[in-house]
């Protein structure tokens, strides 16, 4: 079954902002309250790369699309659109739950979002493949759109020749 990608991309971006923005309000809260002490510095500089990267991809494709006239009614398989969101849904909150672990560790909480990056690391870089992957699939399907079914099957035929 087929979704419109212009929905799922709206989607997944509604997730990472939402996401991203209960994350980096907890973190502002907690520095303005002196939880991270004079470490704040270091506080920030475990969270900015553990979501802008990403955030700055979506918006990148965001401005694209926004600046080409796109097909409302172009689709994509929704199983990977499912992966891709529930990838993202499932690493924002366990970004999230370092967070709110924090007063329960047994460890100060700087040294526990240090040790999470040890799992954390391999969880962005699956949730960055499925973000490319979605994208990818979403722009390849709508150049097959844009160049017609005619060019379609020019270019097959070239690439199996």
């Amino acid at each position: 079954m087929a979704v419109t990608v212009t929905y799922c991309k709206r989607r997944l971006a509604a997730a990472w902002f939402v996401g991203a923005g209960v994350v980096f309000f907890v973190v502002l809260v907690q520095s303005m309250l002196g939880r991270y002490g004079e470490d704040v510095n270091e506080a920030w500089g475990w969270l900015l790369p553990t979501v802008m990267p990403t955030l700055s991809l979506i918006i990148g494709v965001l401005v694209f699309d926004a600046m080409r006239t796109e097909d409302p009614t172009r689709t994509i398989d929704k199983f990977l659109f499912r992966l891709t969101l529930g990838l993202s849904i499932s690493y924002l909150s366990a970004v999230l739950l370092v967070i709110a672990l924090q007063p329960f560790a047994k460890v100060p909480a700087l040294q526990l979002m240090t040790e999470a990056n040890i799992w954390l690391g391999p969880f962005q870089g699956l949730v960055a493949a499925a973000l490319g992957a979605f994208f990818v699939k979403a722009a390849q399907d709508g150049a097959s759109v844009e160049k017609g079914p005619a060019a379609s099957s020019a270019s097959g035929r070239a690439a199996t020749s």
